[in-house]
């Protein structure tokens, strides 16, 4: 590499600069011009721009020397200098530079000119060639000149034929009685070709004749054959055969104690090989400890979607939907869930009033042939829900609106209990008893373990439409008859208690202690005469049964007074500061919150009144906005933020938080319809959504938020519900619950890069979720108008006293809350009810009513401007 020359300066250009000032010529990295002409100012303006992030910043000195006002750039493929771009940063160089390019394309010009001469030159030939005109003129002999005699005789003889021998006459003839003889075609394949093969054979008719010398020329016989039928070669095969004696078979007798002697012998190894798969963990991880997860091969590890277990049922789950899945908490390795008929509405309506049984099915890990524990209904289960505290419970909704109460206890000690007698008492019978047919108690140990309910309620004090959502109420709270907390001295840190709600607009609260209540024991959540009961005959005589009834029941109806709630989703956060605050979604499409404590402001004092349960005189719904055009799918609040919550309908998800009346954020529509949506519960930034076609969705917000940060295959049929386990134990594994309309409950493990926490991500969640409220707030500021109206982004309007009420759910009682939207003018206000007056008075008018007739505060409207009034006391507009 030689130094440069004066006025020459090597640079280094990257990909995006060539591309930038018109250097590439195609996609290869020497696919350049030869030389560039750029204005200096573009070049000074580059340096000025990007500083040291320019690549002209070495050459900032030569640029400001230069005197011209282009600069040339020339490209040296071959690096002479040891860059490929070399700034000529003086006029001498640049006009050395151009001379030898003004020279080269002056060569290049005349070697073009002398080509184009030179086709021009053939096709001229060419076409003289293709163009010439022939004369016919006749032949005139000239003399034969030749120098001796002698040459004229040699070339007259090389000129001549002379033969060298004789010539031959050979005369064939044949016999005149041999022609016009039969003649017969062979039958022979007409795709056979070549030369016919004449074997030697002796030919009795042959007359031997003299030899002769002669001469053949033989061509093969190419004939037509046709043929119908296949033809096989004859082959003569011989077959010698034995007869053998048939043994006499065994009795049944002999057969059966070999059976059990062989079962005998491996009785021991087969009960040894079960102990140790009970023992050890079969699915437990030995190099585990070995490294991080970084050690994992590529991003395709990462982003691996691992199916641990599946679990169907041919007779309770196969072909039918899974609505509702939920992991047993304080189990290791036990999900439940409900199997529901896959039937359209119209379906359903043809079999209403039929009897039909539904289950509930409880699986375990260990057992993957059969359900644990099965369920049993009186009618389909749509939601359900294990208890926090006493996992034995468990609480479903029905389709009849009807709820359910299961206790499991008896059930899992009755199928431990056999799993014991199983393994020891088998091999104590085939020892007592080896010729025993053991047949019906294998059929007994296989029947399913069927748990009956516990309670049921009454279809009449039940919701009137299918129940839609239910959860648990923690240790922390409880609600009495009249919708009041309980108070804390009245907790035990159980969890006695469970929501409901339906499209029938109702929240219902239900106490499993109904008994308890029945006897006047917990006077603190309701009295002996709140819990129904009826009579009931038999032949010792009449009895009294106690009806399982709601012990609070909440009519939810629209913020403006008029309509009820059809309730598809609720959701209920354990660290909210408002106990009784619950969240909920209707089939509209619209977000609420809901405060069953609230009351109005009524005078008196009722706590003393036990017969007023304050459910129709309280307005429950604080707050209300408009969420989705069609039935959420999905309502969660955020296991790290109890004020934000996610909801998944149609074909996008939002995030809301509580008291706003637009969402935080809207995600991008989806390609295909999304059906569930969860948080996950070990990452603040990260949910999860599940859509019809069988794929799951994990947004990642800390990698990005306008798309899914991984796409995974799950199942190939629609998805139904879907539920995370949630473990307080750290641990390597993030399982999902996935459930299909085939009846198919799918285990995934979840990628690494999606559970693995990442370095200060709550609070990057938090400052993502500030920046989207301080955007809301802005667009609320910017569309406010001075007539007191708020109209949103998608051009509705809403007055600033409904703004008001939306701003919390507390804002009924601090009553400190500030305006959030400009009040209007008193001489606005003065004008509105000038007009209003107006149109009152011309209303009155148009109906013809009489003075007598209109109320007490109707009769001092002024009606001179409007009206006037005949002589028969009626009124009539002007």
């Amino acid at each position: 590499m030689s130094k440069a020359p004066d006025g020459i300066f090597p640079l280094f250009l990257r990909g995006a600069t060539c591309e930038k000032f018109g250097f590439k010529t195609g996609e290869g990295v020497m696919d350049l011009v030869d030389y560039k002409l750029i204005p200096k100012e573009d070049l000074v303006k580059e340096v000025q721009g990007l500083g040291v992030m320019s690549d002209f910043e070495p050459a900032k000195k030569q640029l400001e020397g230069f005197g011209g006002e282009e600069v040339l750039i020339v490209v040296d493929k071959d690096q002479k200098y040891g860059e490929v771009f070399l700034l000529c940063y003086t006029e001498e160089s640049k006009e050395e530079f151009m001379a030898e390019v003004r020279a080269k394309q002056a060569a290049i010009e005349a070697q073009r000119k002398a080509e184009e001469e030179a086709e021009e030159a053939r096709k001229a030939e060419e076409w003289a060639r293709l163009n010439v005109v022939y004369e016919d003129k006749p032949l005139s002999p000239r003399v034969w000149e030749s120098s001796t005699s002698n040459d004229t005789d040699s070339e007259v003889k090389a000129l001549t034929h002379r033969p060298i021998r004789e010539r031959l006459v050979l005369e064939v003839t044949r016999p005149k009685a041999s022609l016009n003889q039969k003649y017969t075609f062979l039958d022979r394949d007409s795709d056979v070709g070549g030369i016919q093969e004449f074997r030697s054979h002796k030919d009795p008719h042959f007359v031997g004749i003299k030899q002769g010398e002669m001469g053949i020329q033989a061509a093969p016989l190419f004939t037509d054959h046709h043929a119908q039928t296949t033809w096989y070669r004859p082959v003569n095969k011989a077959i010698q055969y034995t007869a053998t004696v048939q043994a006499d078979e065994p009795t049944g007798v002999e057969e059966r104690e070999e059976l059990c002697s062989a079962l005998e012998r491996a009785t021991i190894k087969i009960e040894r090989a079960l102990q140790q798969n009970e023992t050890l963990d079969i699915f437990h991880e030995t190099f585990q400890m070995a490294g991080d997860e970084e050690m994992l091969d590529g991003a395709q590890a990462e982003n691996e979607l691992r199916e641990l277990k599946n679990f169907a049922d041919p007779t309770y789950s196969k072909f039918k939907v899974l609505p509702a899945v939920d992991w047993m908490p304080r189990a290791q390795g036990m999900v439940a869930v409900s199997a529901v008929r896959n039937m359209s509405f119209d379906q359903r309506v043809l079999i209403a009033g039929q009897t039909s049984v539904a289950y509930l099915l409880l699986w375990d890990f260990r057992q993957l042939v059969r359900p644990q524990v099965l369920m049993q209904c009186p009618h389909e289960i749509l939601a359900f829900r294990f208890n926090a505290q006493n996992s034995n419970l468990i609480a479903g909704g029905c389709i009849s609106g009807q709820v359910v109460l299961w206790d499991i206890s008896d059930s899992l000690q009755s199928n431990t209990r056999k799993g014991r007698r199983g393994s020891t008492m088998g091999a104590m019978e085939a020892q007592l008893a080896p010729g025993l047919d053991l047949g019906d108690s294998e059929a007994a140990s296989s029947d399913d373990p069927v748990c009956l309910p516990k309670y049921v309620s009454n279809v009449d004090h039940s919701h009137k439409k299918s129940v839609s959502d239910l959860f648990w109420l923690p240790p922390s709270t409880q609600i009495n008859y009249r919708g009041q907390l309980v108070a804390e001295e009245f907790l035990d840190g159980q969890s006695y208690q469970f929501i409901t709600v339906a499209g029938d607009g109702q929240l219902l609260v239900w106490d499993t202690r109904f008994e308890q209540i029945a006897n006047d024991e917990l006077r603190h959540v309701g009295r002996a005469k709140h819990v129904p009961f009826e009579k009931t005959s038999n032949k010792e005589g009449g009895a009294f049964k106690l009806l399982w009834t709601p012990i609070y029941r909440a009519h939810l109806k629209r913020m403006e007074g008029v309509g009820e709630l059809s309730i598809c989703r609720a959701a209920y956060s354990t660290q909210s500061a408002t106990r009784s605050q619950v969240l909920l979604s209707t089939e509209e499409g619209d977000i609420l919150g809901a405060d069953l404590s609230c009351r109005k402001n009524e005078g008196g004092n009722k706590d003393d009144n036990d017969d007023e349960d304050g459910s129709d005189s309280n307005d429950f719904v604080r707050w209300m906005a408009v969420d989705h055009s069609r039935p959420c799918v999905s309502l969660q609040i955020s296991p790290f933020f109890p004020n934000i919550v996610l909801s998944v309908g149609d074909w996008k998800f939002h995030i809301w938080k509580i008291g706003e009346d637009r969402p935080l954020f809207i995600s991008p529509m989806s390609s295909s319809y999304m059906t569930a949506g969860a948080w996950s519960p070990t990452r603040p930034a990260v949910l999860v959504v599940a859509c019809a076609d069988g794929s799951l969705m994990a947004w990642d917000f800390t990698d990005s938020s306008y798309r899914p940060s991984i796409e995974m295959k799950a199942t190939h049929t629609r998805i139904t519900s879907m539920e995370f386990l949630s473990s307080n134990v750290a641990s390597r594994q993030q399982l999902l619950a996935v459930g299909d309309e085939s009846g198919t409950l799918h285990i995934f493990d979840l990628p690494r890069n999606i559970t693995r926490t990442v370095h200060r991500e709550e609070a990057i969640m938090s400052n993502f979720l500030d920046r989207e409220l301080k955007r809301l707030n802005y667009l609320k500021e910017s569309t406010v108008e001075q007539s007191g109206e708020v109209k949103d982004e998608w051009g509705g309007h809403k007055d600033t006293e409904s703004l008001q009420r939306t701003g919390g759910a507390d804002a009924k009682h601090d009553g400190d809350s500030k305006d959030e939207a400009k009040k209007p003018s008193a001489e606005a206000l003065a004008k509105e009810e000038e007009e209003f007056a107006k149109l009152e008075a011309q209303f009155i008018a148009e109906l013809g009513l009489t003075s007598e007739e209109l109320p007490d505060y109707a009769k001092d409207i002024p009606l001179n401007n409007a009206t006037t009034e005949d002589s028969r006391g009626g009124i009539k507009a002007r």
